[in-house]
């Protein structure tokens, strides 16, 4: 094993450092083994010492209710813990092992006597100056997005109300509109038995078709004198109307209440066309809500069990604008099994991942979704056929604030929060993007697997 001099002496930090202080700080320092989650610095605790990391990896995590938010990773030699001892405050944050690591603890004496050398001041403050700036954006776009979530909350509680009251009414008026035409028939003398004649079913047309039929229809209301009938041949035509038809349905009237009877005829088409519209609408709407309401798990408890192909495919119907001229591929185990983890947080995952792979594709392509069970792991694979990712970017893909998307379009937080997120559940995630194609695998552990 080395020693800590020789440790000390082969980081950046320290490398030119003068024999008597290194040799002094080692003196006090120790090298320590822990093992993958342990907590060496608690949030709150008070500053006796800092770490250099000689193997493994530190996740930084800052507590802001009701989760932990991951704020950096550090890699072997860096320096974590300076800050605190700098202002002697307590810690803002925790600092735990991600894998097993070994480390060189530098006990607070250490410390000032490292403050006694300019080039170390320097390089501390360029770090802490770097590290602060980090956290703030990080902490930022928590609160926004913790803002944000409260009010979709608000939003979805406002518009389910009217959505619903929207349905309801659409039902009820379009009860009242096929009593009022039944009253109308019965009303007008002469109708006979015309209004057996209605289309049942309106044929399906080409473009060309429709338009040479509104055409003719529209000729055939001016012969016989209906008002208004450039408003009326499109709703007529909708319906499945033409001519022969239209000559069917005024057969044996008079020619004034013929030309009456085909104008109720053409507003009742439309009127029932709106009717059906708003209804379709408030549905649509009370959909959106549904889905929102299930996609963010309101009103839920934060770690639950849950079947990740529900959330996948409730992010599938909330980006449909952005796929419409993707295909979307599905594979899931029927007997998939459930995972333990916060919903919204896989949701996120889920968005993110699907998200991604549609830039990559840049609205055309084949996205394919599978979800299996696989030794004891629920295993997502999401595939594009994008162009692929450069090896050499790979390696950062995860990294806070690192981005392939051009200024303005990217923050460089949403893979870093994929990762954070699979990482507080147990899970994990690898990229395959050599191209052509991106394929991200999620695994996490089923629900009863050991850990």
């Amino acid at each position: 094993m080395r020693t800590t001099a020789e440790i000390l002496r082969g980081l950046p930090y320290f490398s030119d450092l003068p024999e008597e202080l290194l040799q002094a700080v080692c003196d006090l320092s120790k090298q320590i083994d822990v093992e993958a989650g342990k907590v060496i610095i608690e949030e709150g605790s008070t500053s006796e010492e800092m770490y250099v990391l000689v193997e493994g990896e530190l996740v930084v995590t800052k507590h802001q209710d009701p989760r932990d938010v991951e704020l950096a990773r550090i890699g072997p030699g860096e320096v974590v813990g300076e800050l605190a001892l700098l202002d002697k405050a307590p810690r803002i944050a925790s600092v735990s092992a991600s894998i097993p690591s070994r480390l060189v603890r530098i006990p607070a004496e250490a410390f000032e006597a490292l403050l006694e050398d300019s080039r170390v001041v320097r390089r501390m403050v360029g770090t802490v100056t770097s590290r602060l700036r980090s956290t703030e954006e990080v902490l930022r776009h928590e609160e926004r997005m913790a803002a944000l979530g409260r009010m979709a909350a608000q939003l979805m509680h406002e518009l389910n109300n009217p959505a619903a009251a929207v349905g309801r009414a659409s039902q009820e008026l379009a009860r009242l509109y096929e009593a009022l035409r039944v009253e109308v028939e019965s009303l007008i003398p002469g109708l006979g038995d015309t209004a057996a004649t209605v289309p049942e079913t309106p044929a399906r047309m080409t473009n060309l078709d429709r338009l040479e039929t509104e055409r003719l229809v529209e000729e055939w209301l001016t012969e016989h004198l209906v008002e208004e009938p450039w408003e009326l041949t499109a709703p007529l035509v909708a319906a499945g109307w033409n001519p022969a038809r239209l000559d069917e349905l005024i057969s044996g009237l008079e020619p004034d209440l013929a030309s009456r009877w085909v104008r109720l005829t053409a507003l009742r088409a439309n009127g029932g066309d709106l009717i059906r519209e708003i209804g379709i609408g408030a549905k649509r709407i009370s959909e959106l809500v549904r889905v929102v309401k299930h996609y963010s798990f309101l009103d839920q408890a934060p770690i639950q069990e849950v079947l990740v192909t529900e959330g996948i495919d409730d992010t599938l119907i909330l980006l449909r604008h952005k796929l419409r001229s993707i295909e979307v591929l599905r594979d899931y185990d029927a007997d998939l099994a459930k995972v333990e983890a916060s919903g919204r947080d896989l949701n996120q995952v889920w968005t993110n991942l699907i998200d991604n792979a549609a830039d990559a594709m840049e609205g055309t392509g084949t996205l394919k979704i599978s979800a299996s069970n696989q030794d004891g792991s629920v295993v997502v694979a999401v595939s594009d056929t994008g162009p692929g990712i450069p090896p050499e970017v790979v390696g950062r893909l995860f990294d806070p604030f690192f981005t392939t998307k051009e200024p303005g379009k990217g923050t460089g937080l949403g893979l870093h929060t994929v990762h954070t997120i699979l990482t507080r559940a147990g899970g994990k995630i690898s990229v395959a993007g050599d191209g052509p194609g991106t394929t991200f695998t999620v695994t996490l552990p089923a629900v009863g697997s050991p850990t």
